[in-house]
């Protein structure tokens, strides 16, 4: 029997425009096409989200999807932002990262470097940030973030936390951990499973709160996910799902993101040309959808809405409840 579709049909995209305006908050009714950006990273923040863009903008989106604020930040171009209950912090070019509470009032946060920030995280009161070249910084929000004391050689591109643990990965398939910011486990992925799995180029890793995920490409070029209980030991799981005629297929669309779903214990991921893949506990389950023409960029999620964010100001809101 083919799986009911859990991306309602009847979910119709929410396409927002916003012109920024100073470093201060501002509200627009200016739906100038040519002011449209890509939105490149969006993360859950109170009872809304916060999404950034390259050309600066920050907007504050509410709960049921109305953008309420908008800021941007002159000559800094965003590639990350992330939040935790209290804070949330977004970086971007030239070792750029600000802070801000409920308040919404932006600070600076000393970042030690002058390296692009690819990648952001809250931890324990810890800020850490990764970037190229095996940098990354940590530090509380209120000090100079320092060298992180991790044996790294490729390009940090993301990093992931829970109340436990924080993960990370880079380029080169080094994935690494700690529990405490100041200890770290690193493992290369490429030479452990030589021989067993293929070479990977890994670009995502999420923890969840019973196991880890990593995203990537393997030296075909094919999307990989692998899942792990600690970071130690990665099984693979095949990226099968069914297709519109019932059949079989493999996965070969390029992964931008991936989210996972509490509600329906189910990870979301984001893929190119606007399609999402449903990858829930059974293996055998996998669903693929088209969501929009639109290239999506990244996903979020709360306890109401998963929230989809993409180019030309591109934002869909899906209430979990109809999943």
């Amino acid at each position: 029997m083919k799986q009911r579709n859990p991306i309602s049909k009847l979910l119709q995209p929410l396409v927002l425009v916003v012109a920024c305006f100073g470093f201060g908050f501002s509200y627009s009714s200016d739906f100038n096409v040519e002011k449209e950006t890509d939105n490149i990273s969006v993360t859950a923040f109170g009872d809304g989200f916060i999404t950034v863009s390259e050309n600066g903008c920050i907007k504050w989106i509410s709960g049921d999807g109305k953008i309420v604020q908008s800021k941007s930040i002159q000559d800094l171009k965003f590639s990350t932002v992330a939040a935790n209950g209290k804070y949330l912090i977004s970086a971007g070019n030239d070792g750029t990262i600000y802070y801000a509470k409920e308040d919404c009032v932006f600070k600076p946060i000393h970042s030690g470097t002058v390296k692009t920030v690819n990648c952001l995280t809250l931890f324990k009161n810890k800020v850490l940030a990764g970037c190229n070249s095996g940098e990354l910084r940590i530090g509380s929000l209120d000090q100079k973030l320092e060298f992180a004391n991790v044996e790294l050689t490729g390009n940090i591109l993301s990093l992931s936390s829970n109340e436990t643990y924080c993960y990370g990965l880079t380029n080169h398939g080094e994935i690494f951990c700690t529990s405490n910011g100041t200890e770290w486990n690193v493992i290369d992925f490429n030479e452990m499973y030589k021989g067993y799995y293929q070479s990977c180029t890994f670009s995502k890793i999420l923890v969840t709160q019973n196991q880890v995920a990593v995203v990537g490409n393997n030296s075909d070029g094919e999307p990989v996910l692998y899942f792990s209980s600690k970071g130690n030991v990665w099984t693979e799981r095949p990226l099968i799902y069914t297709d519109e005629e019932g059949f079989k297929a493999k996965l070969n669309e390029v992964h931008r993101d991936i989210f996972y779903d509490t509600m329906h214990d189910q990870y979301l991921l984001l893929l190119a040309q606007g399609k999402l893949m449903t990858i829930p506990a059974c293996s055998h389950c996998h669903q693929l959808y088209k969501i929009t023409d639109a290239e999506i960029h990244a996903i979020s999620g709360n306890d109401k809405n998963i929230i989809l964010v993409g180019e030309n100001d591109y934002i869909q809101l899906i209430n979990t409840e109809l999943l």
